[in-house]
């Protein structure tokens, strides 16, 4: 009962709890009074501008109540009379929580969030109304100088309302600036899961045309077998017929595939070109987020010469985060991954070193193959795919260039993409 209470009220209980704590941080003004300025109250203030649904009311008495109860029961322990002065002393600070929560709510003071000027008018204003009328509780609002009382509370007034408002926009500086954060997390995510499935729809249409080919061979041998003049092999023409068909059927439903998936990642305006400096960015992002979901400490440099626009950035941040994967499964710990793009000439070269164990000269040519993997699950004991590299030459070739590899064994690996700027840079086409 008390935490389903505690999960639908949790955040008026949090402010009440927090302005209470700071409500025991005062001053007191004037000689031989128990009237105080508290942090409390620029505290409550700036979260009651914050949270546009939090109840003005209901939180500014239950702060008030909460600050009278915790400045009273500190005296306990002193005895059941000074328990019992420190009620009678603290008891009018709720009067001042009830009036500025009063005034807070009547003069829709959120609706002025806009303009500071007025805002902060209002806000001071509440402040010193609240603090004359808890003083004439406490029979004190006569019985001061006036001239003194009312320059202290006035200056006090607008410093608590001011340090509110500036809490308040610190608080909107802080959530915009978590947003923006998390935004940009998620948009690097999403580049790299669109750039996978883009490598992917490569391969789709690269099946397609073998579907096509397949299809057009079947039909073929049909005719062929079909042309025999004595009859004899009827029975398996129109076995390739037969199957020439249903190739036919698979080719349409695969198109329909490749045709809805393009459509899906058919970029937009803005999509359409894009840095290099960005999509190191974006990969940079990435690397950093997987590497702190795994636990291992690889430090990532990234450099580059020759910051071109390119709509080819989904094939390039699939290409390369391909090999940085590979670099981090082959380093051990606190090791260093470079990333580097070099201008020459006509070309553009993406390297990619890491210092782990390296690869063999041996095997320079089975690495690009498809299924070739040294890589398996220690718990289940299945072998890796062994695609990912064969990803990255297939993509290198589509986009007219290659991929090579220098190695020294147990010393480093170096990967280097080479391709035609011209098929890259929007600018150079």
């Amino acid at each position: 009962m008390l935490r389903r209470c505690y999960e639908q009220h949790k955040l008026i209980i949090n402010i009440v709890f927090l302005v209470a704590l700071t409500g025991m941080v005062f001053v007191y003004p004037f000689f031989q009074s128990h009237f105080r300025f508290t942090l409390g109250v620029p505290i409550l203030a700036a979260l009651l501008l914050y949270f546009h649904k939090l109840p003005i009311l209901t939180t500014a008495v239950t702060s008030g109540l909460a600050v009278f109860l915790m400045r009273s029961m500190i005296y306990l322990p002193f005895g059941v009379s000074e328990f019992n002065a420190a009620v009678h002393h603290n008891l009018p600070a709720i009067m001042y929580y009830l009036v500025y929560g009063a005034c807070f709510w009547a003069f829709n003071i959120r609706a002025y969030l806009q303009q500071v000027p007025m805002l902060l008018l209002l806000m001071s204003f509440t402040d010193i109304l609240s603090n004359c009328i808890e003083l004439w509780v406490r029979s004190e609002l006569l019985s001061k100088n006036i001239e003194t009382l009312l320059v202290t509370i006035i200056t006090v007034g607008v410093i608590r309302s001011v340090i509110a408002i500036l809490g308040y926009y610190a608080l909107k500086q802080y959530r915009d600036f978590a947003l923006a954060e998390d935004r940009l997390s998620r948009y690097a995510e999403l580049t790299v899961l669109i750039a996978q499935l883009k490598a992917e729809l490569y391969y789709l249409q690269k099946s397609s045309q073998d579907i096509e080919n397949v299809m057009e061979q079947s039909y073929l041998l049909y005719q062929k077998l079909h042309s025999y003049p004595d009859g004899t092999v009827q029975e398996q023409a129109g076995q390739a017929l037969s199957v020439a068909r249903d190739i036919h059927e698979v080719k349409k439903d695969y198109y329909r595939v490749v045709s809805g998936i393009e459509k899906v990642l058919e970029p937009s305006a803005i999509e359409k070109g894009m840095r290099l400096s960005e999509i190191f960015f974006i990969i940079e992002q990435n690397t950093l987020r997987s590497t702190q979901q795994t636990g291992k400490q690889v430090a990532l440099t990234m450099r580059y010469d020759y910051d071109f626009l390119t709509d080819k950035h989904y094939l390039i941040v699939s290409m390369l985060n391909n090999l940085i994967t590979n670099a981090i499964e082959a380093c051990p710990d606190h090791c260093v991954i470079e990333v580097e793009q070099i201008s020459c000439g006509d070309l553009i070269k993406f390297v990619v070193v890491d210092r782990g164990n390296g690869i063999k000269a041996s095997d320079y040519e089975l690495i690009f193959q498809p299924g070739y993997s040294t890589k398996y699950c220690p718990i289940t004991g299945k072998m890796s795919t062994g695609l990912g590299l064969a990803h990255v030459k297939n993509l290198a070739e589509y986009l007219q260039g290659g991929i090579d590899v220098h190695s020294t064994p147990g010393e480093y690996s170096a990967f280097t993409i080479t391709l035609p700027l011209q098929s890259l840079s929007l600018e150079n086409q």
